[in-house]
């Protein structure tokens, strides 16, 4: 019996002893596994509290930016600013006083300038700069342009001291050659801004700040008051990499440092946190899974393995917890991919911004409304005052060579189509000739005489004759020809119908010249998904391949009844779904209605329009062949097919599907993301964003509310945050920016 006994104890001590031992070093080995996942999770937080620290520091941008924008525009400002007048007036106080009132409110705008053209005429400052830093910005704003704006500068007090300040203006000098008349400076004391720029709560072991190119800070939060290690500052601004962390061993305790880059704004973004903090939930599993082993040293050996599981359990589901939100490293992988198209947009964002200003402000426009001479043409008429001068009636013709004769350059072209316009209407209309550049020309024919456009069958005549005499030359040119009209003021209105009149020519095999008056009674509505089935009935079927270049004729021959914008979006989605079946473009995520529609207006002739869409026909062919020749089942392949056929179902899930295909959650998951390049949550978020877009772009009249509700979100305010996060911009934004771009392709 004592033997038994002593047996027993032996065997319960050495059970106790085995599952402490097992225990404390799992809980060492888990430890140190999962050190660097739970930093990546204290990365991700702190990435993700930068990344709004950016935006509200661009979003404090634009206030400023507007409120330059807006005095600049105010006609008491801007007279004080042409005439430099500053004897006191009601207009006087009313400037001054919306200024000064601007000041108060924004409390982290010092000082106010208005600049004349050739000095200073009014000035507000709360933080006085010395003479000769007034004068470096005024220097500056003569020569700026207001893309520049806004930029870092160091600046002296009146006191001597230096400060770092940034400046926001507006000048309307869109170009390096652009005439200076005048310019509104806003300052920025970024000492105070860091107050609105940097929340936190009490007690928060983080801090934060912002850092320039050469390691200065510029901003901190409140909890920032020791200075940060220099050493730690110039490894942050040498980096290469746009994001990154690293742990940083300097005097004290480590620190973990978080970073990311502004492109824009030329700063980096950091956070410093305590090494520890970063560990601590790994930390406090660690001294748990320990004390429970201890606890079962008293418990019987016929307890021990329900015990163990017992253990086991909640941490297995600790341990799913962290890796469901760590992701899997396929996925981390693929992020740092998606971050730049991001950037790319953004870009695109930006460049669309300064394509509108270009058009809105450029030499063209200024040549065909000012009314006076410019630089350039200095005692010169313009057409305004041309027009003007006569009671007649005039129109307007936009025209680009498309293809130069052989011989020739494509300027000598042009100069003979505009001879034989200039003949052809010798006996009608004095006609003045503009050249934005060697490819295209804008004219506009004013009657010789009241009353020589009366007779509509003539003039068009006219435009005929100029139509069969030129092909003649072996060169190719389209012309859109506007409405006659005979008030000055409707000169521009007049312009743009003509330019309009060009998006036609590529849906018209033979056509040349487009009539704004005949493109009126053209359909407006959109072009029935009907119509696109014929080309990608011969895709599908390679049996018909032969027939792809009759249906696309035909296609495009509906396309013509059709106004230019719901005629491009229609050949926008062909050419999206023939190019997605492709695989021209591998990761999806970089695919879109919004680019096949820029390739599309960048087209100018039937002949490119045609064999673009036959090009992307057979690329789709092709691959339809290959995926023909494999007979292996693709499991991937249906669960994607069956993501894209009901991303509108808000209840769709990892789970759900997994159910439906008879696989385990954990393995469909992986040859999701081996299929597609990202996780199952992101790929379902990408199919519903891009059905997104072709909805923002397809039916303007639908809010963000259904819309968000059509393609499977029950919250529009988290699509919202979704949409912006993936494309860096809000869904209206985009929208306002998808037709800022048609407007900046047609001009």
């Amino acid at each position: 019996m004592g033997k038994k006994k002593n047996l027993y104890t032996r065997f319960f001590l050495s059970l106790t002893m085995i599952s402490v031992c097992c225990i404390l070093v799992l809980a060492v080995a888990i430890f140190s596994l999962y050190r660097n996942i739970s930093i990546d999770n204290v990365n991700k937080a702190n990435q993700n509290v930068l990344l709004n620290a950016e935006s509200v520091f661009t979003n404090y941008k634009e206030i400023v930016q507007n409120y330059t924008m807006d005095f600049y525009a105010n006609p008491n400002i801007n007279a004080l600013m042409m005439s430099g007048d500053t004897s006191w007036s009601d207009q006087l106080y009313s400037a001054l006083s919306q200024i000064r009132g601007a000041l108060v409110v924004n409390t982290y705008m010092e000082n106010a300038y208005i600049f004349g053209v050739d000095e200073p005429v009014a000035i507000f400052e709360n933080l006085p700069l010395s003479p000769a830093s007034k004068q470096e910005l005024f220097s500056r704003m003569r020569s700026s342009r207001i893309i520049e704006s806004p930029f870092l500068w160091q600046a002296t007090l009146n006191n001597g001291a230096p400060k770092t300040l940034l400046t926001v203006f507006y000048n309307d000098r869109a170009f390096t050659s652009s005439e200076y008349r005048g310019a509104v400076a806003l300052t920025v004391n970024l000492s105070k801004l860091q107050n609105n720029l940097f929340s936190q709560k009490e007690g928060e072991s983080a801090r934060y700040a912002v850092v320039n190119e050469a390691a200065k800070v510029l901003m901190h939060s409140a909890q920032a008051s020791v200075p940060y290690d220099p050493g730690m500052l110039q490894k942050v601004a040498a980096s290469a990499e746009k994001k990154g962390s690293f742990v940083w061993k300097g005097e004290g305790d480590p620190k973990l440092i978080t970073y990311i880059y502004s492109e824009p704004d030329k700063l980096w973004f950091l956070s410093e946190t305590p090494y520890k903090d970063s560990i601590r939930d790994i930390s406090y599993a660690r001294n748990v899974i320990v004390g429970l082993c201890l606890t079962l040293i008293a418990a019987a050996a016929v307890s021990a393995k329900l015990i163990s599981q017992r253990i086991y359990q909640p941490i297995g589901r600790l341990f799913g917890s962290i890796a469901h939100l760590s992701g899997n490293e396929a996925a981390l992988k693929s992020s740092g991919d998606f971050e730049a198209v991001n950037v790319e947009l953004e870009t695109i964002g930006v460049r669309l911004e300064q394509l509108k200003k270009e058009s809105d402000d450029s030499a063209l426009m200024r040549w065909l409304l000012s009314p006076q001479g410019t630089e350039e043409r200095s005692g010169s008429e313009t057409p305004m005052m041309r027009i003007g001068a006569s009671e007649g009636a005039y129109c307007v013709g936009v025209m680009h060579v498309l293809e130069p004769d052989g011989t020739r350059g494509a300027e000598e072209t042009a100069e003979e189509v505009i001879g034989r316009v200039q003949t052809v209407f010798a006996d009608l209309a004095e006609v003045l000739v503009f050249r934005p550049h060697q490819e295209a020309a804008v004219l506009i024919l004013r009657e010789q005489h009241n009353g020589s456009f009366g007779d509509y069958a003539l003039f068009r005549s006219k435009w005929a004759e100029i139509s069969a005499a030129l092909p003649a030359s072996s060169c190719r040119f389209a012309f859109g020809v506007s409405g006659t009209a005979d008030d000055p003021g409707l000169l521009k209105e007049k312009y743009h119908e003509a330019l309009d009149g060009l998006q036609y020519i590529k849906f018209h095999r033979e056509q040349t010249i487009v009539f704004a008056d005949d493109t009126i009674h053209l359909n407006s509505g959109p072009v029935p998904e009907q119509a696109l089935e014929p080309v990608l009935q011969a895709v599908r079927q390679p049996d018909q391949a032969g027939h792809i270049p009759q249906a696309v004729e035909r296609l495009l021959e509906i396309a013509c009844s059709y106004r230019a914008e719901p005629a491009s979006i229609a050949l926008s989605k062909l050419a999206y779904e023939l190019n997605r079946t492709a695989a021209i473009q591998t990761d999806s995520r970089h695919s879109g209605l919004l680019e096949e529609y820029r390739k599309i207006g960048q087209l100018r002739s039937y002949g490119k329009l045609q064999s673009w869409i036959e090009a992307c026909c057979y690329a789709a062919l092709e691959r339809i062949a290959e995926m023909s020749a494999v007979e292996t089942r693709s499991i991937a392949g249906e669960a994607v097919s069956y993501i894209r056929e009901h991303y509108s179902d808000p209840g769709l899930s990892l789970n759900t599907l997994a159910e439906k295909l008879s696989l385990s959650p954990a393995y469909l998951s992986r040859l999701i993301t081996e299929e597609v390049g990202s996780s199952f949550p992101d790929f379902v978020n990408l199919i519903r964003l891009e059905q997104a877009q072709n909805l923002l772009i397809s039916d303007l009249g639908l809010d963000i509310r259904t819309i968000a509700e059509k393609v499977g979100y029950n919250s529009s305010t988290y699509f919202t945050t979704q949409f912006k996060k993936r494309y860096g911009v809000t869904p209206s934004k985009w929208r306002m920016n998808h037709i800022l771009h048609n407007q900046s392709s047609i001009s």
